[in-house]
């Protein structure tokens, strides 16, 4: 197999068949966690992959993540609940349907919020759009202007709550749309 720019590099834990396994010893289901952690934002965050379905990716077959076919191994959905827990736990993701939800899928958070918030927000200045100018929420992820800038494509989840973060910080105000949340809008203020 030749590999390209764009294939991601495993590290050497992938190949090892007790990693899709939850282990009993508490230390070493702790290093377990803390690899899959690492291992999982490190992959979502080379592909912008930004939300998961536990029930989909632990299928047979369907994500190169979470199953070895060389190994013949592949993590149990029970087990990747748990590590999703731990990573909500730390501010690494978040359960789409809450931590009483059920637990089917999660977003995973490889930049916080508070991060795109600023990246947004130093787009938006560098632009020259911070005058009291009102785009669209699909504008900001979707727009010509936006492509090229590390948060084009974003999940509308985590988009919100960046935005929300602006508005909390009063650099932004919010305007419902008639229907869904692409047709709202959000004016930035010239703070400077």
């Amino acid at each position: 197999m030749t590999t390209t720019q764009s294939d991601f590099k495993f590290p050497s834990i992938h190949n090892f068949p007790p990693f899709y396994t939850r282990q009993p010893t508490d230390s070493t289901w702790e290093s377990q966690l803390s690899q899959w952690k690492d291992l999982i934002l490190g992959y979502c965050r080379h592909y912008n992959i930004f939300r998961i379905d536990l029930n989909e990716v632990t299928a047979p077959g369907v994500s190169e993540l979470f199953e070895n076919s060389k190994l013949k191994r592949r993590l149990s959905i029970e087990t990747l609940q748990e590590i999703v827990d731990e990573m909500v736990q730390k501010g690494d993701a978040e359960w789409v349907d809450g931590k009483k939800g059920s637990k089917s899928q999660a977003i995973i958070y490889w930049r916080k919020p508070e991060d795109w918030a600023n990246l947004i927000l130093g787009w938006v200045n560098e632009t020259g759009m911070n005058n009291n100018n009102i785009l669209t929420v699909y504008e900001i992820a979707h727009g010509d202007l936006a492509e090229g800038q590390p948060f084009y494509e974003l999940d509308q989840f985590i988009l919100l709550k960046a935005l929300n973060i602006l508005v909390k910080r009063g650099v932004a105000q919010l305007f419902k749309g008639s229907s869904d949340d692409d047709n709202m809008g959000i004016k930035f203020f010239n703070t400077s």
